[in-house]
């Protein structure tokens, strides 16, 4: 079970390159640009990627739902340096968390405020799916919000 999790974080690592190259070509003047009114800022969603890794694991840990919102009230970056760098502290804690864990740990299941319930093994596989979700929303708004091509390889 250990061997497929260094899989997915040689997949997560990846993602998280390319999103926080995705996010160094934003301006900070292009930072709080709504392409769709009632959705996330460009910044904003740049921010929330930046979190990913730490709010997922979080919710897998048993976070409540007025846990996500202190938790989102208290770390959510408000610049592209700041996304930047939660992006990376973000993904250190994911890794401390999981890297250490043995079979019977990542099996064990655990359940979101809303009811769901995941083995960690199965969270992890939930963290890659949502960074490669968000990150590829952020591409689309870099290229045709920002009209930029940021020419980033998004797949090995």
């Amino acid at each position: 079970m250990q061997i497929y999790c260094g899989q997915i974080f040689h997949q997560l690592k990846l993602i998280i390159s390319s999103s926080g190259e995705l996010i160094s070509t934003i301006e900070e003047s292009e930072w709080e640009l709504r392409p769709t009114e009632g959705k996330f800022s460009i910044g904003e969603l740049a921010s929330h990627l930046a979190l990913v890794c730490a709010a997922d694991l979080y919710i897998a840990n048993g976070a409540t739902e007025n846990d996500m919102r202190s938790f989102y009230e208290s770390r959510m970056p408000t610049s592209k340096n700041q996304a930047l760098a939660e992006l990376a502290r973000s993904f250190d804690g994911l890794k401390s968390f999981y890297l250490p864990l043995n079979e019977r740990q990542l099996l064990e299941k655990h359940a979101a405020y809303w009811g769901v319930s995941y083995s960690r093994f199965e969270w992890l596989l939930e963290t890659l799916v949502h960074l490669t979700h968000h990150r590829a929303q952020l591409h689309s708004m870099i290229v045709h919000c920002l009209k930029k091509e940021p020419n980033i390889a998004l797949f090995e």
